[in-house]
Protein backbone atom coordinates (compact mmCIF):
# COMPACT_ATOMS: atom_id res chain seq x y z
CA UNK A 1 0.00 0.00 0.00
CA UNK A 2 2.83 2.37 0.85
CA UNK A 3 4.57 1.49 -2.42
CA UNK A 4 1.37 2.12 -4.35
CA UNK A 5 0.90 5.55 -2.67
CA UNK A 6 4.51 6.46 -3.46
CA UNK A 7 4.03 5.55 -7.13
CA UNK A 8 0.79 7.53 -7.25
CA UNK A 9 2.35 10.63 -5.64
CA UNK A 10 5.36 10.43 -7.93
CA UNK A 11 3.17 10.08 -11.03
CA UNK A 12 0.99 12.96 -9.94
CA UNK A 13 4.05 15.18 -9.34
CA UNK A 14 5.46 14.19 -12.73
CA UNK A 15 2.13 14.99 -14.30
CA UNK A 16 2.11 18.46 -12.69
CA UNK A 17 5.66 19.16 -13.89
CA UNK A 18 4.71 17.99 -17.38
CA UNK A 19 1.69 20.33 -17.40
CA UNK A 20 3.79 23.28 -16.27
CA UNK A 21 6.39 22.57 -18.96
CA UNK A 22 3.67 22.23 -21.56
CA UNK A 23 2.21 25.60 -20.53
CA UNK A 24 5.62 27.26 -20.77
CA UNK A 25 6.30 25.80 -24.20
CA UNK A 26 2.82 26.72 -25.37
CA UNK A 27 3.20 30.28 -24.13
CA UNK A 28 6.60 30.53 -25.81
CA UNK A 29 5.21 29.23 -29.07
CA UNK A 30 2.29 31.61 -28.83
CA UNK A 31 4.69 34.50 -28.24
CA UNK A 32 6.84 33.47 -31.19
CA UNK A 33 3.74 33.06 -33.30
CA UNK A 34 2.58 36.54 -32.35
CA UNK A 35 5.99 37.99 -33.17
CA UNK A 36 5.95 36.16 -36.47
CA UNK A 37 2.78 38.02 -37.39
CA UNK A 38 4.64 41.32 -37.36
CA UNK A 39 5.83 42.28 -40.86
CA UNK A 40 9.54 42.61 -41.48
CA UNK A 41 10.73 45.67 -43.39
CA UNK A 42 12.74 44.47 -46.37
CA UNK A 43 15.37 46.32 -48.38
CA UNK A 44 17.56 44.94 -51.15
CA UNK A 45 20.64 45.31 -48.96
CA UNK A 46 21.69 47.18 -45.85
CA UNK A 47 24.13 49.12 -48.11
CA UNK A 48 22.14 51.04 -50.69
CA UNK A 49 23.63 52.98 -53.61
CA UNK A 50 22.02 56.16 -54.87
CA UNK A 51 23.22 58.67 -57.42
CA UNK A 52 24.55 62.16 -56.83
CA UNK A 53 22.27 63.38 -59.64
CA UNK A 54 19.02 61.91 -58.34
CA UNK A 55 16.06 63.48 -60.22
CA UNK A 56 14.68 66.48 -58.31
CA UNK A 57 17.53 66.01 -55.82
CA UNK A 58 15.56 63.51 -53.74
CA UNK A 59 16.56 59.89 -53.18
CA UNK A 60 13.75 57.48 -52.37
CA UNK A 61 14.53 54.30 -50.44
CA UNK A 62 11.59 51.87 -50.54
CA UNK A 63 11.13 49.39 -47.68
CA UNK A 64 8.70 46.57 -48.41
CA UNK A 65 6.64 44.76 -45.76
CA UNK A 66 7.19 41.01 -45.72
CA UNK A 67 3.48 40.34 -45.10
CA UNK A 68 0.38 42.46 -45.49
CA UNK A 69 -0.09 44.00 -42.02
CA UNK A 70 -3.41 43.55 -40.20
CA UNK A 71 -2.63 46.46 -37.90
CA UNK A 72 -0.79 49.72 -38.30
CA UNK A 73 2.80 50.19 -37.22
CA UNK A 74 5.69 52.62 -37.27
CA UNK A 75 9.40 53.22 -36.75
CA UNK A 76 11.72 56.20 -36.37
CA UNK A 77 14.87 57.13 -38.25
CA UNK A 78 17.56 59.81 -38.41
CA UNK A 79 20.76 60.38 -40.40
CA UNK A 80 24.40 60.26 -39.30
CA UNK A 81 27.57 61.34 -41.12
CA UNK A 82 30.21 59.00 -42.43
CA UNK A 83 32.40 60.06 -45.38
CA UNK A 84 29.43 62.08 -46.65
CA UNK A 85 28.70 65.21 -44.64
CA UNK A 86 25.32 66.69 -43.79
CA UNK A 87 24.82 70.10 -45.38
CA UNK A 88 27.43 69.37 -48.04
CA UNK A 89 26.41 66.04 -49.55
CA UNK A 90 22.94 65.47 -48.15
CA UNK A 91 20.31 67.20 -46.01
CA UNK A 92 20.34 66.04 -42.39
CA UNK A 93 17.27 64.43 -40.82
CA UNK A 94 17.19 64.83 -37.04
CA UNK A 95 14.37 62.38 -36.33
CA UNK A 96 11.29 61.40 -38.26
CA UNK A 97 8.59 58.81 -37.82
CA UNK A 98 7.21 56.65 -40.62
CA UNK A 99 3.87 54.95 -40.11
CA UNK A 100 2.03 52.37 -42.16
CA UNK A 101 -1.66 51.49 -42.12
CA UNK A 102 -3.29 48.05 -42.18
CA UNK A 103 -3.03 46.64 -45.69
CA UNK A 104 -0.14 48.84 -46.85
CA UNK A 105 2.75 46.95 -48.46
CA UNK A 106 5.63 49.44 -48.47
CA UNK A 107 6.95 52.68 -47.01
CA UNK A 108 9.50 55.13 -48.41
CA UNK A 109 12.34 56.98 -46.72
CA UNK A 110 13.18 60.18 -48.61
CA UNK A 111 16.53 61.95 -48.33
CA UNK A 112 17.55 65.14 -50.12
CA UNK A 113 20.88 64.80 -51.95
CA UNK A 114 23.04 67.89 -52.50
CA UNK A 115 25.03 67.82 -55.78
CA UNK A 116 28.66 68.58 -55.05
CA UNK A 117 30.72 69.52 -58.08
CA UNK A 118 33.93 69.39 -56.00
CA UNK A 119 33.41 65.77 -54.96
CA UNK A 120 35.01 63.31 -57.40
CA UNK A 121 34.65 60.26 -55.20
CA UNK A 122 31.85 58.16 -53.75
CA UNK A 123 30.77 58.98 -50.20
CA UNK A 124 28.43 57.45 -47.62
CA UNK A 125 26.19 58.32 -44.69
CA UNK A 126 23.95 56.27 -42.40
CA UNK A 127 20.27 56.09 -41.68
CA UNK A 128 19.70 54.93 -38.10
CA UNK A 129 16.53 52.89 -37.42
CA UNK A 130 14.83 52.78 -34.00
CA UNK A 131 11.62 52.32 -31.99
CA UNK A 132 9.78 49.85 -34.16
CA UNK A 133 6.11 49.26 -33.35
CA UNK A 134 4.29 46.26 -34.84
CA UNK A 135 7.10 45.63 -37.30
CA UNK A 136 10.62 44.18 -37.44
CA UNK A 137 13.43 46.41 -38.68
CA UNK A 138 16.06 45.06 -41.12
CA UNK A 139 18.77 46.16 -38.67
CA UNK A 140 19.83 49.16 -36.65
CA UNK A 141 21.11 51.14 -39.64
CA UNK A 142 21.27 51.44 -43.42
CA UNK A 143 24.44 52.60 -45.17
CA UNK A 144 23.64 54.98 -48.02
CA UNK A 145 26.39 55.29 -50.62
CA UNK A 146 26.26 58.40 -52.81
CA UNK A 147 27.72 57.52 -56.21
CA UNK A 148 29.80 60.27 -57.78
CA UNK A 149 28.65 61.19 -61.30
CA UNK A 150 31.39 63.64 -62.28
CA UNK A 151 33.20 60.83 -64.11
CA UNK A 152 36.65 62.41 -64.42
CA UNK A 153 38.85 59.31 -64.30
CA UNK A 154 39.84 57.90 -67.69
CA UNK A 155 39.31 54.14 -67.49
CA UNK A 156 39.70 53.16 -71.15
CA UNK A 157 40.48 54.78 -74.47
CA UNK A 158 41.54 53.91 -77.97
CA UNK A 159 43.41 56.68 -79.78
CA UNK A 160 43.84 54.48 -82.89
CA UNK A 161 47.57 55.19 -83.08
CA UNK A 162 48.72 51.69 -84.02
CA UNK A 163 49.33 50.17 -87.41
CA UNK A 164 46.16 48.07 -87.29
CA UNK A 165 42.96 47.76 -85.30
CA UNK A 166 43.58 46.31 -81.82
CA UNK A 167 41.90 42.92 -81.50
CA UNK A 168 42.48 43.19 -77.74
CA UNK A 169 39.71 45.80 -77.77
CA UNK A 170 37.73 45.15 -80.94
CA UNK A 171 35.94 42.39 -82.86
CA UNK A 172 35.05 42.42 -86.54
CA UNK A 173 31.45 41.57 -87.35
CA UNK A 174 31.01 40.35 -90.91
CA UNK A 175 28.27 39.30 -93.28
CA UNK A 176 25.20 40.61 -95.09
CA UNK A 177 21.56 39.63 -94.92
CA UNK A 178 20.07 43.03 -94.13
CA UNK A 179 20.94 43.10 -90.41
CA UNK A 180 17.28 43.39 -89.47
CA UNK A 181 16.85 46.74 -91.27
CA UNK A 182 16.86 45.75 -94.97
CA UNK A 183 20.42 47.08 -95.28
CA UNK A 184 22.37 46.47 -98.48
CA UNK A 185 25.98 46.23 -97.34
CA UNK A 186 28.09 43.20 -96.54
CA UNK A 187 30.43 43.82 -93.63
CA UNK A 188 33.99 42.56 -94.05
CA UNK A 189 37.26 42.54 -92.10
CA UNK A 190 39.09 43.77 -95.18
CA UNK A 191 41.62 46.57 -94.77
CA UNK A 192 39.66 48.38 -97.47
CA UNK A 193 36.66 48.63 -95.13
CA UNK A 194 38.39 49.01 -91.73
CA UNK A 195 41.89 50.39 -91.28
CA UNK A 196 43.99 52.83 -89.25
CA UNK A 197 45.81 55.72 -90.86
CA UNK A 198 47.87 58.43 -89.14
CA UNK A 199 46.12 58.04 -85.79
CA UNK A 200 42.58 57.74 -87.16
CA UNK A 201 40.17 54.84 -87.57
CA UNK A 202 38.57 54.69 -91.02
CA UNK A 203 35.36 52.72 -91.56
CA UNK A 204 34.77 52.88 -95.28
CA UNK A 205 31.68 52.10 -97.35
CA UNK A 206 32.41 50.96 -100.90
CA UNK A 207 30.40 50.23 -104.03
CA UNK A 208 32.64 47.69 -105.83
CA UNK A 209 30.03 46.85 -108.48
CA UNK A 210 26.51 48.02 -109.35
CA UNK A 211 24.11 47.12 -106.55
CA UNK A 212 26.92 45.71 -104.37
CA UNK A 213 28.16 47.43 -101.22
CA UNK A 214 30.74 46.60 -98.57
CA UNK A 215 31.49 48.32 -95.27
CA UNK A 216 32.85 47.81 -91.75
CA UNK A 217 31.32 47.02 -88.36
CA UNK A 218 33.42 46.59 -85.20
CA UNK A 219 32.41 45.90 -81.57
CA UNK A 220 33.96 45.64 -78.11
CA UNK A 221 31.66 42.78 -77.09
CA UNK A 222 33.27 40.57 -74.45
CA UNK A 223 36.32 42.84 -74.32
CA UNK A 224 35.30 46.32 -73.19
CA UNK A 225 31.89 46.59 -71.52
CA UNK A 226 30.77 49.33 -69.16
CA UNK A 227 28.00 50.35 -66.78
CA UNK A 228 27.71 54.10 -66.21
CA UNK A 229 30.29 56.69 -67.16
CA UNK A 230 31.06 59.45 -69.64
CA UNK A 231 31.86 58.54 -73.23
CA UNK A 232 33.51 60.89 -75.71
CA UNK A 233 33.97 60.00 -79.39
CA UNK A 234 35.52 62.47 -81.85
CA UNK A 235 34.51 61.66 -85.39
CA UNK A 236 33.78 62.94 -88.88
CA UNK A 237 30.87 61.35 -90.72
CA UNK A 238 30.16 60.24 -94.30
CA UNK A 239 27.67 62.06 -96.53
CA UNK A 240 25.29 60.85 -99.23
CA UNK A 241 21.85 59.39 -99.75
CA UNK A 242 21.51 55.91 -98.25
CA UNK A 243 24.45 56.16 -95.80
CA UNK A 244 23.80 55.43 -92.14
CA UNK A 245 26.80 55.84 -89.78
CA UNK A 246 26.36 54.97 -86.10
CA UNK A 247 28.29 55.02 -82.81
CA UNK A 248 26.22 53.03 -80.37
CA UNK A 249 25.96 50.41 -77.59
CA UNK A 250 24.15 47.12 -76.95
CA UNK A 251 23.58 45.28 -73.68
CA UNK A 252 26.29 42.75 -72.85
CA UNK A 253 23.56 40.11 -72.42
CA UNK A 254 22.50 40.49 -76.06
CA UNK A 255 23.42 36.90 -76.94
CA UNK A 256 21.21 35.45 -74.19
CA UNK A 257 18.17 37.75 -74.15
CA UNK A 258 18.22 39.24 -77.65
CA UNK A 259 17.20 42.65 -78.91
CA UNK A 260 15.49 44.85 -77.75
CA UNK A 261 15.43 43.27 -74.25
CA UNK A 262 19.19 43.81 -73.92
CA UNK A 263 18.73 47.55 -74.42
CA UNK A 264 20.38 49.85 -76.95
CA UNK A 265 21.96 53.29 -76.52
CA UNK A 266 22.63 55.23 -79.71
CA UNK A 267 25.29 57.82 -78.92
CA UNK A 268 25.20 59.08 -82.51
CA UNK A 269 23.28 58.14 -85.62
CA UNK A 270 23.14 60.18 -88.79
CA UNK A 271 21.53 59.94 -92.21
CA UNK A 272 23.80 60.77 -95.12
CA UNK A 273 21.22 62.90 -96.92
CA UNK A 274 20.97 65.19 -93.84
CA UNK A 275 24.66 65.78 -92.97
CA UNK A 276 23.97 68.58 -90.47
CA UNK A 277 21.73 66.47 -88.22
CA UNK A 278 22.54 63.73 -85.71
CA UNK A 279 20.38 61.68 -83.38
CA UNK A 280 20.59 60.08 -79.95
CA UNK A 281 18.20 57.29 -78.98
CA UNK A 282 17.27 54.47 -76.64
CA UNK A 283 15.62 51.18 -77.58
CA UNK A 284 14.33 48.55 -75.14
CA UNK A 285 11.55 46.07 -74.49
CA UNK A 286 8.45 47.21 -72.62
CA UNK A 287 5.68 44.86 -73.73
CA UNK A 288 7.27 45.17 -77.16
CA UNK A 289 9.86 47.39 -78.82
CA UNK A 290 9.92 50.87 -77.25
CA UNK A 291 12.16 53.79 -78.16
CA UNK A 292 12.82 57.49 -77.60
CA UNK A 293 14.85 59.78 -79.87
CA UNK A 294 16.47 63.21 -79.63
CA UNK A 295 17.77 65.38 -82.48
CA UNK A 296 20.68 67.79 -82.79
CA UNK A 297 21.17 70.22 -85.68
CA UNK A 298 24.49 71.94 -86.23
CA UNK A 299 24.17 75.74 -86.17
CA UNK A 300 26.41 75.81 -89.25
CA UNK A 301 28.48 73.41 -91.32
CA UNK A 302 28.19 69.66 -91.76
CA UNK A 303 29.31 66.60 -89.82
CA UNK A 304 30.99 65.40 -93.01
CA UNK A 305 33.46 68.30 -93.30
CA UNK A 306 34.72 68.71 -89.72
CA UNK A 307 35.35 66.59 -86.64
CA UNK A 308 32.80 66.82 -83.82
CA UNK A 309 32.71 65.28 -80.33
CA UNK A 310 29.72 63.06 -79.61
CA UNK A 311 29.31 62.47 -75.87
CA UNK A 312 27.13 60.46 -73.53
CA UNK A 313 26.85 60.78 -69.75
CA UNK A 314 25.20 57.68 -68.30
CA UNK A 315 24.46 57.55 -64.55
CA UNK A 316 22.26 55.19 -62.50
CA UNK A 317 19.42 57.73 -62.72
CA UNK A 318 19.64 59.40 -66.13
CA UNK A 319 21.24 59.40 -69.60
CA UNK A 320 22.27 62.62 -71.38
CA UNK A 321 23.50 63.23 -74.94
CA UNK A 322 25.85 65.99 -76.13
CA UNK A 323 27.43 67.27 -79.34
CA UNK A 324 30.53 69.44 -78.84
CA UNK A 325 29.54 69.88 -75.19
CA UNK A 326 25.99 70.99 -76.00
CA UNK A 327 23.34 68.83 -74.32
CA UNK A 328 20.45 68.12 -76.67
CA UNK A 329 18.65 65.17 -75.09
CA UNK A 330 18.12 63.73 -71.61
CA UNK A 331 16.02 60.98 -70.07
CA UNK A 332 15.66 60.00 -66.41
CA UNK A 333 15.20 56.49 -65.08
CA UNK A 334 11.55 57.25 -64.35
CA UNK A 335 10.97 58.35 -67.94
CA UNK A 336 12.38 55.13 -69.39
CA UNK A 337 10.91 52.52 -67.07
CA UNK A 338 12.06 49.05 -68.02
CA UNK A 339 15.27 50.17 -69.71
CA UNK A 340 18.22 48.15 -68.32
CA UNK A 341 19.99 51.28 -67.14
CA UNK A 342 22.18 49.49 -64.58
CA UNK A 343 23.52 46.69 -66.83
CA UNK A 344 26.79 46.72 -68.81
CA UNK A 345 26.97 47.48 -72.52
CA UNK A 346 29.53 47.21 -75.32
CA UNK A 347 30.34 49.59 -78.19
CA UNK A 348 29.55 49.23 -81.90
CA UNK A 349 30.94 51.43 -84.70
CA UNK A 350 29.55 50.88 -88.20
CA UNK A 351 28.50 52.47 -91.47
CA UNK A 352 25.40 50.87 -92.97
CA UNK A 353 24.34 51.35 -96.59
CA UNK A 354 20.63 51.48 -97.32
CA UNK A 355 17.97 50.27 -94.95
CA UNK A 356 14.47 51.07 -93.76
CA UNK A 357 15.36 54.41 -92.19
CA UNK A 358 17.85 56.08 -94.62
CA UNK A 359 16.56 54.53 -97.83
CA UNK A 360 18.88 53.30 -100.56
CA UNK A 361 21.68 55.17 -102.34
CA UNK A 362 20.78 56.96 -105.54
CA UNK A 363 22.65 58.53 -108.44
CA UNK A 364 23.81 61.40 -106.20
CA UNK A 365 25.64 59.09 -103.78
CA UNK A 366 29.38 58.84 -104.34
CA UNK A 367 31.82 56.22 -103.01
CA UNK A 368 34.05 55.63 -101.14
CA UNK A 369 32.54 57.23 -98.03
CA UNK A 370 34.35 57.27 -94.68
CA UNK A 371 33.47 57.55 -91.02
CA UNK A 372 36.75 58.71 -89.49
CA UNK A 373 37.17 58.36 -85.71
CA UNK A 374 39.92 60.19 -83.87
CA UNK A 375 39.38 58.57 -80.46
CA UNK A 376 36.99 56.98 -78.01
CA UNK A 377 37.45 57.77 -74.29
CA UNK A 378 35.51 56.38 -71.34
CA UNK A 379 35.56 58.08 -67.94
CA UNK A 380 34.19 56.79 -64.64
Amino acid sequence: MIIFKFIWDFSRAYFYVFCVLLMIISASCEKDSTQGKYPKLLVGDTEISISEDEPNGVAEIPMYLSIVPKTGGSFEYYTADSTAKAGKDYKSISREKISFKPGETYVIIRVEIIPNSEKIYDAAFKIKLENAENCVLPGSELVIKILNTDYETLVWSDEFNGGSLSTVFWNYETGGGGWGNNELQTYTNSNENVHLDSGYLHITALNPSPGSYTSGRITTKGKKEFTNGKVEIRAMLPEGKGLWPALWMLGANFSSVGWPTCGEIDIMESLGHAPSTSYGALHWNLNGHTYVTGTYNLPSGKFSTEFHVFSLVWTPTRIRWFVDGNQFFSKTREEIKGFPIRLPMFFIFNVAVGGTWPGNPDQTTTFPQHMIVDYIRVYQ
